[in-house]
């Protein structure tokens, strides 16, 4: 399984992106110019190795990232 980012809940930090261990989420940009993180569900893996989603922990919003259904 793996980790995806509520775009609504996120307050756009980067937070995520610098605690993932294997590099999966992205900054980048939407249609409206507006900067978006997206998880790399291929190579996400809720950082089993290190006890759990890094990125969730790290995460000062607790409903923005949740598991990919």
């Amino acid at each position: 399984m793996a980790m995806k980012i509520i775009l609504d809940e996120c307050l756009k930090c980067g937070a995520c992106v610098m605690v993932c261990p294997r590099e999966c989420i992205s900054e980048e940009t939407d249609d409206g110019g507006d900067v978006v993180y997206i998880v790399d569900e291929s190579k996400c893996t809720e950082c089993e190795d290190e006890g759990g989603p890094q990125c969730r922990e790290e995460c000062p919003v607790p409903e923005c990232i949740v598991k990919a259904e």
